[in-house]
């Protein structure tokens, strides 16, 4: 039996004998001896401060100069939590003492599972919820038999409680059963899903349906939990993780529609536009970026979005609006796409061929095997007559060339040396 289910059993267990607080009853208000309360508030100090032994040791005495129940019932919760040996008899004590305190005998249900005496346990929470049925009761029970490993009954006194109170703990008490020892993992998932659509998350609901459905690799049902954290947490971990895993099954459109209404990660939103082509989508938001930020590098992809959003009908008006961004961005961003992309531009509208290989040789000085800025290089010797240079620098791209611009590109140079001999 894990260590987890031990810790509940304990902490069920001490429900109403809490070791933070003394229940103040009428009992307490009546002062037995002048130092009664000075004794109480150490007492409360040492136990908020995790000092049980000596918190004890003051229970102890106000108990044996007052006989007031509430002192003995700390006394006997503390010694039964820091696994004193006179434990057992304080809380039979206790039981014979104060018969109608039924904190004595849920102690003694704990006790006894601690010395390992399931059945006197069992026979002792039995007499107590047939006195109450009670989530408390019901609960023991269930932690009981959890450790008898009659998992069956565990799970049917867990069922009882959880449909007096829809308490998380119990909740994730019958998941366990159910998923680990049982065999339902539908049925445990079921569970928590009912819960955190109605209830919400919660605190451990929806982590427990990520470890479920992570364990299963089940994308789409780790999707769905993680929109119901967000929903609660909107916290950036919890959606970057939303967005890899739709990206993940290419679920563009999803992690798209995601990122546009959370406003998570505009940086992401972006280049899923620019994937997928959405040139004017991207233009706006850069533009909306870049006026929030004055940041250079988005000033730089409004220039590549309104080329590529207008490279089919170019107007002399626009090509010089993009060459205007382009050349703010280049002077002070010394960025190898931008100077490459500005550079280019210039070569292959006849603008200003000169300036534009003087940028590629810049860019290639920053990233020199690129073969991006090497065609564009051959492309700049060509327009200016050097066929021979051009095809110096493109004849090593080898016969695995795709692209269709560098493909007619080097057709053109070939032909320009056949046409000079």
């Amino acid at each position: 039996m894990s260590r987890y289910y031990s810790l509940i059993v304990v902490l069920v267990l001490l429900v109403g004998c809490s070791t933070k607080e003394v229940v103040i009853t009428n009992e307490t208000t009546k002062k037995v001896f002048e130092e009664e309360d000075n004794l109480i508030l150490q007492a409360l100090d040492y136990q908020q401060n995790g000092d049980y032994v000596n918190a004890r040791k003051i229970y102890h005495a106000l108990y044996e100069q007052s006989q007031k129940k509430v002192y003995l019932t700390e006394d006997a919760g503390l010694a039964f939590v820091l696994g004193d040996p006179d434990a057992h008899d304080l809380i039979v004590q206790g039981i014979k003492k104060y018969p109608d305190e039924k904190n004595f005998n849920r102690l003694l249900v704990g006790q006894l599972v601690k010395e390992k005496r399931y059945e006197e346990a069992e026979k002792e929470i039995l007499r107590l919820i047939e006195f109450n049925k009670s989530v408390q009761h019901l609960s023991i029970a269930g932690n009981l038999y959890l450790q008898m490993k009659a998992y069956d009954l565990a799970l049917k006194y867990f069922e009882s409680a959880y449909k007096q109170e829809q308490n998380e703990d119990i909740l994730i008490n019958i998941v366990e059963l159910l998923n680990r020892f049982l065999g339902r993992k539908d049925d445990a998932i079921a569970y928590l899903e009912t819960y955190a659509n109605m209830e919400g998350c919660g605190n451990t609901v929806c982590y427990k349906l990520v470890e479920i459905y992570g364990r299963d690799r089940n994308v789409q049902g780790l999707i769905a939990t993680y929109k119901k954290l967000y929903k609660e947490e909107q916290s950036e971990e919890i959606a970057k993780k939303i967005v890899e895993l739709m990206l993940y099954i290419k679920d563009v459109k999803g992690a798209t529609t995601f990122l546009e209404k959370t406003g998570f990660n505009q940086d992401m939103l972006l280049q899923i536009y620019a994937t997928q082509k959405k040139f004017k989508e991207a233009y706006i938001l850069a533009e909306k970026l870049y006026d929030e930020s004055k940041n250079l590098d988005y000033l730089g992809k409004m220039a590549i979005y309104e080329y590529e959003l207008n490279k089919t009908k170019l107007a002399p008006e626009t090509l010089q609006s993009i060459s205007r961004k382009f050349n703010e961005v280049t002077s002070l961003l010394k960025d190898p796409v931008y100077l490459n992309y500005y550079g280019y531009l210039l070569i292959d509208h006849d603008i200003d061929i000169a300036k534009g290989i003087a940028l590629v040789q810049e860019a290639l000085r920053l990233e020199p095997n690129s073969p991006y800025y090497l065609d564009s290089l051959a492309w700049g010797l060509y327009k200016q007559g050097q066929c021979d240079e051009a095809y110096n620098i493109m004849k090593y791209f080898g016969e695995h060339v795709m692209e269709e611009e560098v493909i007619a590109h080097i057709e053109a140079i070939k032909k320009c040396l056949k046409e000079k001999k």
